[in-house]
């Protein structure tokens, strides 16, 4: 069964609301799978607690101890559209392109099916890496797929009003404003 999940690091700017909202979104489009946050706070779902105190971020890398077909959401991003596509692709790893420099990696939205766990492995033996945060290191890891390759102009940025459009699924905030400091439009 696919997962579905999030990251949920204490002390920033998001809270359970990001948790419940982007749960909704993804239940209300996506059917068959199991939502599951990984955080060191309580959340409105299954939660998976943070193991290592990993700075803002750098949190994330422990999403791959999941080595099962996984779909990987930002707290930042609104789900507005079916999500089945995207969800069915077979997915070996998939990552977004930024959406500013394309070719470079953004992990805002990530896909994998199998064992990467050795991306957190490596990240907690302290290699030395002075790239673009967690995106980047993940791409030194990995060669991986674009989202923006595979299903255009359905992962698109609330930033870049060029690339709205009506085939748009996933809208990514990627900062300011925060989807709740619009009231969650998008």
């Amino acid at each position: 069964m696919l997962t579905v999940a999030c990251v949920l690091k204490s002390g920033g700017c998001y809270n359970a609301e990001y948790v419940q909202r982007l749960k909704d979104g993804v239940n209300k489009h996506l059917k068959g799978h199991n939502f599951v946050c990984f955080s060191d706070i309580e959340v409105p779902c299954e939660r998976i607690p943070l193991v290592y105190n990993f700075a803002g971020w750098w949190s994330k890398l422990e999403l791959f101890t999941l080595k099962s077909k996984t779909l990987y959401f930002d707290l930042d991003t609104v789900i507005t559209g079916d999500l089945s596509e995207i969800a069915e692709y077979p997915h070996e790893f998939t990552m977004l392109s930024d959406f500013y420099k394309l070719k470079e990696p953004a992990s805002g939205v990530m896909a994998w099916d199998g064992d990467y766990s050795f991306i957190l492995s490596d990240y907690k033996k302290k290699e030395s890496y002075t790239g673009h945060g967690d995106q980047g290191y993940i791409a030194t890891k990995i060669c991986p797929e674009r989202f923006q390759n595979i299903f255009p102009q359905q992962i698109v940025s609330r930033k870049v009003p060029a690339m709205r459009n009506k085939n748009e699924r996933v809208v990514c905030f990627h900062g300011n404003p925060r989807p709740h400091e619009v009231n969650w439009a998008v």
